[in-house]
């Protein structure tokens, strides 16, 4: 369950979509950048005037950690679409992690029908664990890797809204006593096929796995 504030904050940066986590979270503003870069190259790209959108704002998730070791939390409620019916085509997901996981894997969860988003979950797709009392949650759509290449045709004008159904980007992350944090990300896409003109979408959440090594950590706000 998540608490009333988290609740409020959430609807005020996910924009219209209502969406529910199936772990607890905790989600608050931010303060100053003072994180190095561990994982994501240099390399940027223009953002494509918001042709390609994760219908998100930003801000902070943290998941509580359990008391076994190794873990694994998930991360959602990245819900790509096209803000200008323009085809899209993802290339590759870029992150950055001053706390470094064991592994981070990228999944896609697509529904077909008007059910949830993921905000945050101990777990890995398809079966999410409930926090309360351990038992196993699945959540409705069907899963897969991603792959350079992936296609977004889907108008962000329809995204999640009656039985259009949606694309949700997940972050699936394994860590171990020390935790792990994923402070910044972006999609690298191209526009209706053409390889010369790649643009790059930001995703404004630091994701954060709590552990030895997160406590006390100070996090800043991703560029």
């Amino acid at each position: 369950m998540i608490d009333v504030m988290a609740r409020q904050y959430v609807s005020q940066v996910r924009h219209w979509r209502a969406t529910h986590p199936v772990g607890r979270v905790l989600v608050v503003a931010l303060s100053a950048v003072v994180i190095f870069s561990a994982a994501a190259d240099a390399k940027r790209y223009p953002s494509g005037t918001g042709i390609l959108s994760a219908q998100t704002g930003g801000g902070l998730i943290t998941i509580a950690e359990p008391k076994q070791s190794p873990w694994v939390g998930s991360f959602g409620s990245y819900f790509l679409c096209t803000t200008s019916g323009r085809e899209v085509a993802v290339q590759r997901i870029r992150y950055e992690t001053p706390v470094r996981p064991l592994d981070v894997n990228l999944k896609l969860r697509e529904v077909n029908e008007n059910t949830s988003g993921i905000i945050s979950s101990q777990g890995s797709p398809p079966k999410f664990i409930d926090p309360d009392n351990g038992s196993s949650l699945r959540m409705e759509g069907s899963y897969k890797s991603f792959q350079p290449g992936l296609r977004i045709t889907r108008p962000c004008s329809e995204s999640g809204k009656g039985d259009h159904g949606f694309t949700e980007l997940l972050f699936v992350v394994k860590v171990d006593h020390r935790g792990g944090v994923i402070n910044r990300a972006w999609i690298d896409y191209t526009v209706e096929g053409n390889p010369k003109h790649r643009y790059s979408l930001a995703l404004k959440w630091v994701m954060v796995l709590c552990g030895d090594r997160v406590r006390g950590y100070t996090i800043g706000t991703p560029a």
